[in-house]
C-alpha cells in the first residue's frame, strides 16, 4: 500500500457502510451483553424479487414528493415496533450518527462467518458512500435496505415503498455543521489540514466532501485478541474507507474499534500501518488530531 494512506478506516465504520446487522453489544461496565441488530444478513432476497423491488422503488422515488418519502423513511428508521427485538436502526445510528455509547458489537460465531467486534458507523452522507457494509459487499443503498428489511423487520417484507422511503430519509442525513464548514478552524487544525493533504498523505484515500474515496483498502489494522475478521475477499483483508465527518464523536475507531482515541489512530498510521513510517513529530500528531476533531 502507498505511504499516503494514513487514517484509513476511521470512524465508525464504514459507511457505509451500513445500517444494522445481528451482533451482540459489549458496553463498558455491563454485566452481560445485550442482543442488537448488526451486519449479519442471513436471510436472502432472491435476484428476481430484488430486481422487482429496486425497479418499483425507483418509480416511487421519482413520482412521490421527496418530503413525504423522507418523513415516512424517518418513521421506518425509528419505530421499534417494526423490528425484531424492538431494536430499530435508530438504536445504533442515533439521529444518523454513530451511537458511541453502544461501543463495539461482538459478532456471534457461525459456520463460515467472521468472529469479533464491529464498530457501528455514522450515516452522514451515506447516499454518497457506496459500496456498503464494511467489506463493500453491497453495491447500492437500495439493495442494502432491501436486505436489511428482510433480515430485521418483524415481517421481513422489503416492499418498494419501504425501500424508497428509507433511502430518501438516509439521503437527507447531512453531517453536523462544524468549524470545518464555517471556516473557523483553530491554528492547530489548519496546520493539521495541511499535513492531512501533504506530508501525512491522508487525502489520497480520504478525499472529497465526505473525505472518502469509496474504495476498499488493507492498511494492516490489528485484530482484536480472539477475533477472526478477514475483511473483504478482494482486495484481501481490506475494509471500506469511511467518511470522516463528525469523526470526533464516533469512537472507538477502525472497523473493529481497536483504537479508542484519534491520537492512537494517528500513532498507528505513523508507526505501524502499511503507510509507516511517516516520521511525524509530536506536534504534527497533535495538529492532525485537532483537524480531525474539527471535521
Amino acid at each position: 500500500m502507498r505511504r499516503s494512506q494514513i487514517l484509513l478506516l476511521l470512524g465508525a465504520g464504514a459507511i457505509a457502510a451500513a445500517l444494522v446487522a445481528i451482533l451482540v453489544v459489549t458496553q463498558t461496565g455491563a454485566n452481560a451483553p445485550a442482543r442488537i441488530d448488526a451486519h449479519h444478513l442471513t436471510k436472502d432476497v432472491s435476484a428476481k424479487e430484488l430486481r422487482h423491488v429496486l425497479e418499483a422503488a425507483d418509480v416511487i422515488d421519482t413520482t412521490t414528493p421527496k418530503a413525504e418519502l423522507t418523513a415516512e423513511g424517518k418513521h421506518l428508521f425509528r419505530d421499534p415496533a417494526l423490528y425484531q427485538d424492538g431494536l430499530s436502526c435508530q438504536s445504533c445510528h442515533t439521529e444518523g450518527g454513530a451511537n458511541a455509547d453502544l461501543g463495539t458489537q461482538m459478532h456471534p460465531t457461525s459456520a463460515g462467518d467472521f468472529t469479533g467486534p464491529r464498530d457501528p458507523p455514522a450515516l452522514w452522507g451515506v447516499g454518497e458512500t457506496a459500496p456498503y457494509l464494511l467489506t463493500g459487499s453491497v453495491p447500492t443503498l437500495e439493495e442494502l435496505l432491501a436486505r436489511l428489511i428482510r433480515n430485521f423487520f418483524k415481517d421481513g417484507n422489503p416492499t418498494p415503498e419501504r425501500v424508497a422511503a428509507l433511502a430518501a430519509y438516509l439521503r437527507s442525513l447531512d453531517p453536523p455543521v462544524t468549524s470545518f464548514d464555517l471556516g473557523t478552524m483553530s491554528s492547530a487544525a489548519l496546520r493539521g489540514q495541511r499535513l492531512f493533504q501533504g506530508k501525512a498523505g491522508c487525502i489520497s484515500c480520504h478525499s472529497g466532501p465526505l473525505l472518502t474515496d469509496n474504495r476498499l483498502h488493507n492498511t494492516l489494522v490489528p485484530q482484536v485478541p480472539g477475533a477472526n475478521d478477514p475483511g473483504a475477499a478482494s482486495p484481501p483483508h481490506a475494509f471500506n474507507t469511511p467518511q470522516l465527518r463528525d469523526v470526533a464523536n464516533t469512537p472507538p475507531y477502525m472497523h473493529n474499534g481497536v483504537f479508542t482515541t484519534l491520537r492512537q489512530v494517528v500513532e498507528f498510521y505513523d508507526k505501524t500501518a502499511s503507510t509507516a513510517p511517516l516520521n511525524l513529530t509530536d506536534q504534527e500528531k497533535n495538529d492532525l488530531v485537532a483537524y480531525l476533531n474539527a471535521l
